[in-house]
């Protein structure tokens, strides 16, 4: 049907792909039945504006990813003694 955006979310990318294959199914479902080509249309536009909610929907309400940089944790760090002069 056209080309496919990749994302870099394996998780998400790979859903996105069966949804897609399931709305190109549905397609190729329709005009096997002879649904005439206007309800077809029609139907294919809501089966992908689902889609697109789906996974509108999944990316908001994911976790946030830690941006935070790893630290390690140090050992305390001794006091300072004054050094005589």
């Amino acid at each position: 049907m056209g080309e496919r955006f990749v994302m870099q979310d394996g998780g998400l990318q790979e859903r996105s792909e069966r949804l897609a294959d399931r709305v190109e199914a549905l397609a190729v479902a329709l005009r096997e039945s002879g649904v005439s080509e206007e309800a077809a249309t029609r139907l294919l536009a809501h089966a992908s504006t689902a889609v697109l909610h789906a996974l509108t929907l999944e990316t908001l309400l994911a976790p946030e990813p830690s941006t935070a940089p790893a630290v390690e944790p140090r050992a305390p760090a001794a006091p300072e003694v004054p050094l005589a002069a």
